[in-house]
């Protein structure tokens, strides 16, 4: 069995080069198919919902609050062993491991805080492929981490502005939170399969990071909603007395820091504010752009002996 898993590990390797490869020669048709994945995994989201909940009903909600669980520690099981004999092969190897470990506890600690029920935690892998692709295409882990939360964003807007429409529910930044740290771990896993140098000095400047276009986008987002919250044009909160805003980022008003809706699963959970939600991105975005000042990635991978 051993034996079996290292020849499939040896085999996968080259073909995922080449996949980050491609991408990464090819940005314009990337580009186009990274917006059909987002869209392919948003727009059936009615559906998709719609399936689980049949299924819960078949097997019992709790049932696949638990297979989601077995299912989700296996596959990181599965993914930290392989990254581990990966990260071996790099220049920056404790780093990045050591980033791997950051995003684990992450996701351990917002399935723990953030997370209403287990079924939720498809949010990462759906998540990873965009990771992947994004490090392949910007070799900017803080760039890739701002592209994962516009397209997680443009989700939950859709789901907000469209699918929830006339509910009381929040702008939901937990499930963008997932997102990014989902993203963060496709991103970490591509790095195990570039070619990661160390920065020299001289190009560490955080204004090379900060001129990245996927970071000044995700900077100007706040900036520009604190203007139209000065103008009165965006409320936090819903306010049905107020007819002059143009939207609010919350119809649900939580009454205690930590909440209990049926509706969304058995767990007692906390639901960030639109102040908490975008402060909690940008500070992680931010820890994560460390990398970027301390190493170079390459599209051209060395594959690592095993």
């Amino acid at each position: 069995m051993a034996l079996l898993l290292w020849h499939n590990e040896a085999a996968a390797v080259p073909s995922l080069d080449r996949v980050l490869t491609t991408i990464r020669s090819h940005p314009r048709w990337s580009w186009i198919g990274l917006i059909a994945y987002a869209a392919a995994v948003t727009f059936p989201h009615e559906q998709v919902q719609w399936l689980v909940t049949k299924i819960g009903g078949l097997i019992t909600h709790r049932r696949l609050y638990a297979i989601s669980a077995g299912i989700t520690l296996a596959e990181a099981v599965l993914v930290t062993w392989v990254l581990a004999r990966r990260f071996r092969g790099q220049p920056e190897r404790r780093m990045v491991g050591a980033y791997w470990l950051l995003t684990v506890v992450l996701i351990a600690c917002t399935w723990g805080m953030l997370t209403a029920n287990n079924v939720e935690l498809v949010h990462y892998p759906q998540y990873i492929p965009e990771g992947m692709a994004l490090a392949a295409m910007t070799l900017s882990p803080a760039e890739s981490m701002a592209w994962v939360v516009v397209f997680g964003s443009l989700d939950e807007d859709y789901q907000y502005a469209v699918l929830s429409k006339g509910h009381p529910v929040p702008f939901d930044f937990n499930d963008v939170y997932m997102d990014l740290l989902g993203g963060a771990a496709g991103i970490l896993a591509a790095m195990a399969f570039l070619r990661c140098d160390t920065r020299d000095a001289a190009t560490r400047d955080w204004r090379r990071v900060l001129r990245r276009p996927g970071v000044i986008l995700i900077l100007s987002l706040p900036a520009l909603g604190v203007l139209l919250w000065r103008l009165g044009l965006m409320l936090l909160s819903e306010d049905q007395s107020n007819p002059h805003y143009w939207f609010a980022l919350s119809r649900f008003r939580p009454q205690a820091f930590w909440i209990l809706v049926h509706a969304n699963g058995p767990k007692w959970y906390h639901t960030l504010s639109p102040v908490e939600g975008p402060i909690l991105i940008l500070a992680t975005i931010a820890a994560y752009a460390v990398l970027d000042r301390r190493v170079a990635l390459a599209a051209s991978a060395r594959l690592p002996k095993l």
